[in-house]
């Protein structure tokens, strides 16, 4: 279960919030991609873009990840040993040119930012990120790979070349901005809009689908 402490590091309009914790936990296994920001040393944030892993337990829940050893990243965590990863899921552009009423444009998105601890994975931790990070993104492939078939030597070279992370979600924030503000008559209306646009478009209406019913 997500600890229940919130800190607002984004902006979020009541009408935007999302707190279900479960799907909150569902969406970050849906889109295993995300940034991650740490203050730095020089007082700007260090970016870096990463895949993760999803390991939620009964009492903690943490993503993991790697980066390269190189990376300005590794010192910023070293000073802060704290970070915050934003994830993504689907966005696009509204046009109020449906809207049934005169008013502007707006854009709708799905993000998710997860705050807390970075801690460092040993040698055994960091193998088994490796191994479940290929699998999970194999999981759909008729021919899967799988980090036993590359030699030991091969992967622990690698392992050399990057450190990996654990980050609890001490803190977790989500916005998800789907229209939910609007009336049914101009919700179905984005809906078609969106379902004759480009694939992200299309994707964002099937999202828009399955959230809750817009105000009456």
């Amino acid at each position: 279960m997500i600890p229940k402490v919130y800190i607002c590091f984004m902006y979020i309009p009541t009408e935007f919030e999302f707190t279900d914790q479960k799907l909150i936990l569902e969406f970050l296994k849906q889109h295993p991609f995300g940034t991650l920001a740490v203050n730095g040393t020089d007082g700007f944030p260090v970016l870096v873009h990463i895949p993760f892993t999803c390991n939620f337990g009964p009492e903690k829940n943490y993503l993991e990840f790697h980066v390269a050893s190189e990376n300005e990243i590794v010192i910023a965590i070293q000073a802060m040993n704290q970070g915050t990863v934003i994830v993504q899921g689907a966005h696009g552009y509204i046009s109020s040119s449906v809207y049934t009423h005169t008013n502007v444009p707006t854009y709708n998105y799905q993000a998710v930012h997860v705050s807390g601890k970075l801690e460092v994975l040993d040698a055994s931790g960091l193998k088994s990120h490796l191994a479940q990070l290929v699998d999970t993104f194999e999981a759909k492939r008729e021919k899967k790979l799988h980090i036993s078939q590359w030699p030991v030597n091969l992967i622990e070279s690698y392992m050399k070349e990057i450190v990996g992370y654990r980050i609890e979600l001490n803190k977790v924030e989500a916005a998800f901005k789907l229209s939910q503000n609007r009336n049914e008559v101009d919700f179905n209306r984005i809906l078609d809009d969106l379902s004759t646009g480009n694939p992200e478009e299309k994707q964002l209406a099937e999202v828009m689908k399955q959230t809750k019913c817009p105000i009456q």
